[in-house]
């Protein structure tokens, strides 16, 4: 089994762009897309029957759709997957590293973590091997630093493979803001179940700058971290202290026209066509703002945690490039950080803002707009990440 993504998609992931469409996915391992961003996750499990390539600002094709799977363009490289196997290519649509993985991850600080044979390590961008496969798990490289996992247990390696956070936790995130979430070991019961353990932050030294306290914690943005205790989420600072005592309520966001049916199909928080973010309905600070849900609404709440966008959406993203995506009466636009509607609601899904367009969908196509809503490539496609470096992954079923 590929071990490269079967990292825990837990409480604290926090993801920005798309979810899952409305397809299968019963000839697809599970396991290589399990550490994706988790809406990336489930489109690449949901695309096997369509082909992937790359268009412009224009819209026009530039690298042809002929890939199975076809990730985010970082750092230059694109991940794609061809006969069920992990490459990169450049932005000519040139293959730089041919596909010969079991499972990789996007390039992060010029490495990129990949699998062969059920082992983990960081290739460069030629291709060539920078720390060798020996681990049963990786994560990207962030602030110099990467976690993995080895004998059961998390620690963080630098750029030279050097194990220089010696492993020791039950599960750890990446390096945000200085300080990295980790979970203390958890305990093994008698009849060999292990319970969860707290979680805490820790430095680059490997040190606890804050104490393992919380039964969840999300990375730190804008200087504060979403944290989860006692059944409520809060936010508090880099020296531990609560910014925002915990009193929103822990509730997983389902779509009102997501039957049960759906949810035992496609597994718990999946949903059908919604791109925006689904962690969990308090979100990260984003432009000075974090979604929260109150009253059966949507709202955004401020640092001192003071309602700043009144409650009346029936569902919200994070702020990108200065807009979010709201949800009004079943259809989706966009409004600014001071909670003006500036994109009426009129669409059937979208996506995030990035590099000034967003994706968008209408009767069941995919295309992207603009910052004023208007169409900027027509809806044609059967599925689109948004852009990156220039381009965007879109999709076409066979």
């Amino acid at each position: 089994m590929k071990k490269l993504f079967l990292l825990l998609i837990s409480f604290m992931l926090s993801v920005n762009t798309y979810g899952l469409p409305d397809a299968t996915s019963e000839t697809t391992d599970k396991a290589q897309f399990d550490n994706l961003p988790y809406s990336e996750a489930d489109t690449a499990r949901a695309a096997i029957k369509g082909k992937w390539g790359y268009i412009d600002a224009t819209g026009k094709v530039v690298i042809e759709l002929q890939f199975k799977y076809a990730g985010h363009f970082s750092e230059g490289l694109a991940m794609i997957v061809k006969d069920n196997k992990y490459g990169f290519i450049n932005k000519k649509g040139e293959v730089v590293i041919e596909p010969k993985f079991d499972a990789a991850r996007p390039f992060s600080e010029g490495l990129a973590a990949v699998e062969i044979e059920g082992k983990c390590g960081y290739i460069d961008k030629t291709g060539q091997w920078v720390i060798e496969p020996e681990f049963d798990n990786a994560r990207d490289f962030s602030e110099g630093l990467a976690a993995v996992k080895e004998d059961l247990e998390y620690g963080y390696i630098d750029k030279t493979g050097k194990m220089v956070i010696r492993a020791q936790f039950n599960d750890a995130g990446d390096f945000h803001e200085g300080l990295a979430w980790a979970e203390e070991p958890g305990i093994i019961t008698r009849d060999a179940r292990k319970i969860k353990g707290r979680r805490g932050y820790i430095d680059k030294r490997g040190k606890w700058v804050i104490e393992p306290q919380f039964n969840s914690a999300c990375d730190f943005s804008e200087g504060v971290a979403k944290v989860w205790t006692y059944r409520n989420w809060g936010y508090v600072d880099k020296k531990g202290e609560w910014v925002i005592k915990p009193q929103f309520k822990w509730s997983p966001y389902r779509p009102r026209d997501l039957t049960e049916a759906d949810m035992r199909k496609r597994g718990w928080l999946r949903n059908k066509y919604y791109y925006i973010d689904i962690e969990f309905n308090v979100g990260t600070f984003s432009n000075g703002l974090a979604r929260i849900l109150k009253e059966g609404n949507f709202a955004f709440i401020g640092k001192t945690g003071e309602i700043v966008i009144e409650t009346e959406f029936d569902f919200a993203g994070r702020f990108s490039e200065g807009l979010a995506a709201v949800k009004k009466n079943g259809k989706w636009g966009y409004i600014d950080t001071r909670g003006q509607m500036v994109i009426e609601p009129g669409f059937d899904n979208v996506g995030d803002f990035s590099e000034g367009l967003a994706a968008a969908r209408e009767n069941f196509k995919h295309g992207f707009i603009d910052k004023t809503g208007q169409w900027v490539i027509e809806p044609g496609f059967d599925w689109a990440w948004d852009f990156s470096d220039g381009l965007a992954a879109v999709m076409l079923k066979n």
